[in-house]
């Protein structure tokens, strides 16, 4: 008697693998096998409490967050100030060589004003990279030690031509002896109408230049960085 027909395994006494199994294509969607390689452009597999990252055009994913940049307002407006205070003293010396005893004036110099801006802001323009409060604050020194280092050198001149210690032709008496510094707190009401008398229009249009310097440095390195 014959018996039933029955279903030969396969090669080497193996079943045939069953659809589905390791290394067939999986659905869209569904886990893949521990181990297997993802197809290219597909996100990984989450898990492990990591949340899901979100795919970006063209098959990327999105690059972590650039480190913020640290602003120190405070330290820059410090800087301002010292670099206002050094800028104007070194102007006072500069503005005191530029006078012309035959003439009686001050030669003026624009780009002097220019400098002592960029000079002052310095700080705010690193320091405080992108706060507006601090450029104006820079811009306002600026212009505040141009006109000291002026008023200064101007004292200066006085010192050297007024107030020598000698006798006062004109009166007989003996003048005082003054330093252009104490020129300068002492008789600031007659330095400032000295220097008013020798200025000339184009000189005020040269100290604007000096809020500007201190802006333009700062707005230029914001853009750079």
């Amino acid at each position: 008697m014959s018996q039933p027909w029955q279903q030969q395994p396969d090669g080497y006494g193996q079943q045939p693998q069953q659809p589905g199994g390791y290394g067939q294509p999986q659905p869209y969607g569904q886990p893949q096998p521990y181990g297997q390689p993802q197809p290219y452009g597909q996100p990984p597999q989450q898990g492990y409490g990591y949340p899901p990252a979100q795919p970006q055009p063209y098959g990327g994913y999105p690059a972590p967050p650039p480190a913020g940049r640290r602003s120190n307002v405070p330290l820059a407006i410090v800087a301002a100030l010292a670099a206002a205070i050094i800028a104007g003293i070194l102007y006072g010396f500069i503005y005191n060589g530029m006078f012309d005893e035959e003439k009686g004036e001050f030669t003026q110099i624009s780009y002097i004003s220019l400098a002592i801006g960029a000079a002052v802001g310095v700080g705010p323009a690193f320091l405080a990279r992108g706060n507006w409060g601090a450029y104006l604050v820079a811009a306002a020194l600026g212009l505040a030690a141009a006109i000291f280092g002026e008023l200064y050198g101007t004292a200066m001149v006085m010192s050297e031509y007024i107030y020598t210690g000698g006798v006062d032709p004109f009166t007989g008496l003996e003048a005082e002896k003054l330093s252009g510094i104490e020129v300068l707190f002492q008789k600031f009401g007659d330095t400032w109408d000295i220097w008013e008398e020798t200025n000339e229009a184009a000189n005020y249009l040269f100290l604007a230049l000096a809020p500007v310097g201190a802006i333009a440095l700062c707005t230029g390195v914001q853009r750079r960085r």
